[in-house]
């Protein structure tokens, strides 16, 4: 069961990374400041992903990242998202 979750876990890492270098490559040639939310955005993703891969194969880390963190940077890309919805 578990080795589900770490090649879960290093898909979204990868795709995260995959989109956030597109996201800069676009915000270098269009210069719109949108485009600075959606890296953050993704940049949040790449992180939780590092912590959530780092928590399945090390096991002594697990009880330090718990749901609650994990739950705080979805709040975060949320929030990040909605500013650049809302973004003029």
């Amino acid at each position: 069961m578990e080795i589900e979750f770490i090649i879960v876990s290093a898909a979204i890492t990868i795709v995260s990374l995959i989109l956030l270098l597109i996201t800069v490559h676009s915000y270098r040639i269009y210069r719109n400041t949108k485009l600075w939310f959606v890296i953050m955005v993704f940049l949040f993703f790449l992180i939780r992903g590092v912590i959530l891969s780092a928590a399945l194969l090390y096991e002594p880390l697990t009880p330090i990242i718990s749901k609650y963190y994990i739950w705080l940077f979805d709040l975060i890309i949320l929030t990040l998202l909605y500013a650049a919805a809302l973004k003029r």
